[in-house]
Parts: C-alpha cells; structure tokens; sequence
C-alpha cells in the first residue's frame, strides 16, 4: 500500500455501547478525539452517530483522517495504547471497539475547487483541516451563543484540561510536574501558564475582596506602634498625622538620633531644616554620613519624606503590585540552587523550574481559597465562622505536599528528602526575604 505524504488514510473506529454508559460516553468521546487528533499527523476527525436506533445497542462511529500510513502507524505505536487504556478503565465491557483502516479512491468531493489559504500558518488547505497546524479552513467569527458554550465546555466539562490539571495539581503533589517532563503535554495546562493565570487570580482577588487597603504604619487597640503590611483600622486626618509622628520616632531609633525629632529639633549638621522640604526633612532625620550614604542623602530623604507622607500606605501598594514581578526573578534562582541538591542523577534544569512553577501554582491557589474563607467569615451568616478553621488544615497541606512532590519527583527516600526538604526550605526563605527586602527599598527610591 502506497504511504506517501499525499497519500490520505481513513482510520475508523466503531463502537456498540451498552445504553447504560451512553450519556458518559458521549461526554468523554468530544475530548478524547480532540487528544487524538493532537498527536500528530491527523487531518481531521468527524463524529457519527446512526439515524436509526438499534434495540439494546447504542452505535458510534468517528473517522480520522491522517496524511499517509506513516502518520497512522506512528499514531498507533506511540499514542494509541495510552488512548484505549483510558476508554477501556472508563467502560469496560459496556463498550466493545471495532478499527478499520481505508484508503480513498479518487478524487474527494469535499475538495475545494480553488485551493484555501490556512489563516492560521498560511499553507494551503486541501480539504476541511489544514495539515500542518490542524485549523479548520471554515473560520468565522463566533456568535454569542457559541462563545459561552465553548467557554462553559472548557471550565464545566470533567474531562477538559482545565480540571484535569487542577485536580492533579491539587491531590497529587509532583505527578503533573513528572506528566510534563514524561512529554504528556497535550493532557494539561502548561506549567508557565497555569502559574500565570493562578497568580494573576491570586493578587487580583487580594485586591477585590474587602479590607484590602494597605498601610504599613498604623496604631493598634492598645496604643502600640505597628509597622505591617496590613489594613489600617483608621484613616482619618489626625491618625495620619499621629502615624507620620510616630514614623519619625522609628526611624530616629534606627539612625541613632531619636532626641532631636522628639524634641522638635529643625536643623541638622549641614542642612537647613526651615526650608521648603522641613516637613520631609523633620521626618526623615537619618545620618547618611555615619551610614556611607552621603551622596545619596537627596534621593534618600525625598524618599522618606513620600512615606511619611501617607504612613508607608502608597508603599506598600506600589510593593504589592511589584510582588509578581519580583516572584519571576526569585523562582529561576530558586531552580538554580535546587539543581546543586540534585546533582545526580543530572536533570535539566527546565525540569526544576517545572516542579517551582507547579508548586507555587498550588501555593497561590490555597492562599486565594484562604482569603475567600476569611472573606466570607466576615459576613454576618449563620456558621460562617467556622469557615475560618478551615484554613488551618490548608495551611498544613502546604509542607506535605512540597515534601512528597519531592519524593515524587526526585525519587529519594523520606531521610533524604527531609534533608534536602529543610535546607532548601531554608535557603527559599533566606532568599525570598532578600528579595523582597532588595525589592521594598527599590520600590521606595522609586516613588
């Protein structure tokens, strides 16, 4: 039989349901033609089901096309075996597959009489799908209709990618980061992506739920200065001003000098502090000479003036917005060091950024679930206050999982991966806060 690249093949796959898995089946048979047609080499697939009903037997029939034998044999040596597994777990002896293979005679009538150009990647389209990126040469723009049941498809369906991945990535720590290094890409989100989108949830859902106004100087109930990242339980006028005093204290502590702002002193060595910039200058009374800082003194100063300004409140949201970003430096050094704990067997270093990605993924996505918990505690409900204790056992989670996405990656033993579990642990810590120390004092000079 003649397998060239121009030589089309149909591959046909027919299947006697029993009635009882019909509606299942129907749901699965969508995706897991999708899953196939992805491997590579297809042209298409069509769906079939008879007019007529048969009495006790429930027929389905879909046909791929692919572009030569080649490309069928491939299909069946590689993917095929994983595909039927799934259909025969799911069904069982209420599905029975019967597989033929047929190779067109003439020319088929679905052909175009002039050639179409792929919108997609620009080749020519022959028949229904383009054969090298899979798009279908019949490109319109959606109604409303079938937008919202394409995007209902992909979030509610069971068997779409998207809770695919998310149930993995939830009840199995480390398997979707081996699935992806075991070349299962076609099944899942990608790691970058997913991390993306979950973060990205993450912050902008720390921004719409209440309470989240930011203040990094503010007085508590019992009178104590607190110096957080956190809401202010009162924002009028006179706290403002009571906080930027309170601020010239701490920062008097820290640059010896704490006499001078309590007293009210207006002049420093070599600096006139009745001048226009006295208000930031009273605030920010810091001895760059002792500090090494004198050329530096300006920019320093001017800083210090903006946060007591507002009581760090302007601060700490530029901070928060420049968490991502600092999120996408810290985690390839993270990668870095865990190559030198896992330096035999040698593994890419891609495949440690994969199990980073994979992980703060799930972290994002618990600390998000927490502040709807929290969020929702606040609502004057009946037993809404127990939701709060829900978020104790979440936390708990967090160290099981990194510890056994370890064991399951890596392939160590418990002794071992604790080993590695605490001193990586360790250095994440050390290093996160050096990267949100280097990344609060950027920010700071940058207001």
């Amino acid at each position: 039989m003649t397998t060239s690249r121009t030589a089309e093949v149909i591959y046909e796959v027919e299947c006697l349901l029993d009635p009882t898995v019909v509606e299942a089946f129907d749901a699965w048979l969508p995706d897991h033609v999708r899953e196939v047609i992805a491997c590579g080499g297809f042209i298409g697939a069509e769906i079939q089901s008879p007019t007529e009903m048969t009495e006790g037997v429930v027929l389905r029939r879909t046909q791929y096309r692919l572009a030569n034998m080649g490309a069928l044999e491939r299909y069946l040596d590689r993917d095929a075996p994983r595909l039927r597994a799934d259909g025969a777990t799911r069904f069982g002896d209420r599905a029975s597959f019967s597989r033929r293979v047929f190779v067109p005679s003439g020319v088929p009538l679905r052909l175009p009489e002039t050639p179409v150009t792929c919108r997609n990647c620009g080749t020519e389209v022959p028949g229904k799908f383009c054969e090298e990126c899979g798009q279908s040469r019949e490109i319109h723009v959606l109604s409303m209709h079938e937008v919202v049941g394409d995007v209902t498809h992909s979030l509610l369906h069971l068997d779409s990618r998207v809770w695919r991945t998310l149930r993995t990535l939830v009840l199995k720590p480390g398997q979707l980061t081996n699935e992806f290094i075991a070349g299962k890409h076609q099944l899942y989100l990608p790691p970058f992506r997913l991390y993306l989108v979950i973060s990205v949830a993450f912050f902008a859902l720390s921004a719409l739920l209440p309470d989240g106004e930011v203040d990094l100087l503010h007085t508590d109930e019992n009178g104590n200065t607190v110096v957080a990242l956190g809401p202010s339980p009162v924002s009028d006028e006179t706290t403002r001003e009571r906080d930027a005093a309170e601020l010239d204290e701490v920062i008097g502590a820290l640059t010896g000098n704490p006499d001078a702002i309590r007293d009210g002193d207006t002049t420093t060595e070599g600096v006139d502090r009745s001048g226009p910039d006295a208000q930031g200058l009273a605030s920010c009374n810091i001895n760059v000479d002792a500090l090494g800082l004198k050329r530096f003194e300006p920019l320093l100063r001017d800083t210090c003036r903006k946060i007591a300004a507002d009581g760090g409140k302007r601060l700490g949201e530029v901070f928060l917005n420049n968490v991502p970003k600092l999120m996408f430096v810290f985690l390839p050094l993270m990668a870095a060091i865990a190559m030198l704990f896992y330096w035999r067997p040698r593994r890419l270093y891609a495949e440690h950024l994969v199990n980073f990605l994979h992980t703060h993924a799930l972290v994002f996505t618990w600390l998000a679930l927490a502040a709807v918990l929290e969020a929702l505690t606040t609502l004057e409900l009946p037993l809404v206050g127990w939701l709060g204790a829900i978020t104790v056992p979440m936390m708990l989670y967090l160290p099981y999982y990194v510890f056994r996405a370890m064991r399951v990656i890596y392939g160590d033993g418990r002794a071992l991966t604790a080993v590695k579990f605490v001193s990586i642990s360790t250095i994440y810590f050390v290093l996160l806060g050096v990267t949100f120390a280097a990344g609060l004092v950027y920010t700071a000079l940058s207001l």
